[in-house]
C-alpha cells in the first residue's frame, strides 16, 4: 500500500529502449522533483488495484539535475507489464528515492559490473558524473546476450568517447565475432580474470554489481575468492 508521503507523477513520455525495454518519463502534478542522488531508487504505485495495491521498486535512470524523472523497466513480470501498458497522462505515486547505492565522494576508482537491466543505476551515475566532470576514474563492465539486447549502448559510447577517464567493455554472451563500432568486446561471461585484463589491479577498486541474483552473487563470490575485501564490494540485485 501507498503512503501519505508519496508524490504524485503523471506518465509523460515512453522511450523503447530494447526488445521488451522502455524507459518512462514521469513529471510531478505539483511542484518540483525531489532531491536523489544517481543510484538511488524509487517505489512506484498504481492508482488503482490492477496490482494489489502493492508497489514495486525501480532505479532511476534520470539524473538529478533533469527536471522529470525516468525509471527504464523490463517487462518481466505483472507489474512491469502493468507499467509497459500506462497510458500517457495517466498518474501514478512514487515515493521519496531510497537506497545507497552509489560511490561516496571519496571514492575515485570505480568498477561498475552491469547484467543486463542492471546497467540503470550505473547509467544514471555515469551521466551524472560525466555532466559534473567529476575527478573518477570508471571502469564498466556490461554483459548482454547480444548487443541488440543492450540498453543506453549507443549513449555510454558517446560518453566514453568524449570522457577519457570512462571506460566500458562490452560483454555479448551470444556474439561469437568482433562487431564494427563496438570496442573493448568480450564474448564470455563477466570472471575475475576478464577483470584483470583490463584492470592495472584489482585492488584498490571498489566494485558495484547490479544484475539477476545469480549475476550478483556469483561475481560477488569470485571477487571475494580473489581477496577484495568486503568493504569494496557492493550489490544490488534485480528480480
Amino acid at each position: 500500500m501507498s503512503l501519505s508521503k508519496n508524490k504524485l507523477f503523471v506518465f509523460k513520455d515512453k522511450i523503447n529502449e530494447a526488445d521488451n525495454v522502455a524507459t518512462f518519463k514521469f513529471s510531478p502534478v505539483k511542484g518540483k522533483i525531489f532531491s536523489f542522488v544517481s543510484g538511488q531508487f524509487v517505489n512506484v504505485y498504481f492508482l488503482d488495484d490492477r496490482c494489489g495495491g502493492q508497489g514495486k521498486p525501480y532505479s532511476i535512470s534520470s539524473i538529478p539535475s533533469d527536471n522529470f524523472l525516468n525509471i527504464t523497466v523490463k517487462k518481466i513480470g505483472k507489474f512491469s507489464g502493468a507499467l509497459h501498458d500506462l497510458k500517457i497522462g495517466e498518474k501514478v505515486e512514487i515515493s521519496s528515492p531510497q537506497g545507497y547505492f552509489y560511490p561516496e565522494d571519496g571514492i575515485k576508482d570505480i568498477v561498475f559490473l552491469a547484467g543486463g537491466i542492471g546497467i540503470t543505476p550505473f547509467y544514471s551515475i555515469i551521466k551524472d558524473y560525466f555532466n559534473k566532470k567529476a575527478d573518477k576514474n570508471i571502469f564498466l563492465f556490461y554483459s548482454n546476450k547480444t548487443r541488440d539486447d543492450a540498453v543506453f549502448l549507443n549513449e555510454l559510447k558517446d560518453l566514453a568517447n568524449n570522457w577519457s577517464n570512462f571506460k566500458i567493455i562490452n560483454v555479448f554472451t551470444r556474439e561469437k565475432t568482433e562487431m564494427s563500432g563496438v570496442k573493448n568486446m568480450e564474448t564470455e561471461r563477466i570472471e575475475v580474470n576478464m577483470l584483470k585484463k583490463y584492470l592495472k589491479t584489482l585492488d584498490g577498486n571498489h566494485y558495484f554489481i547490479c544484475g539477476s541474483i545469480g549475476f550478483v552473487r556469483d561475481l560477488w563470490k569470485e571477487l571475494k575468492e580473489s581477496n577484495v575485501q568486503e568493504d569494496f564490494i557492493r550489490v544490488e540485485s534485480f528480480y
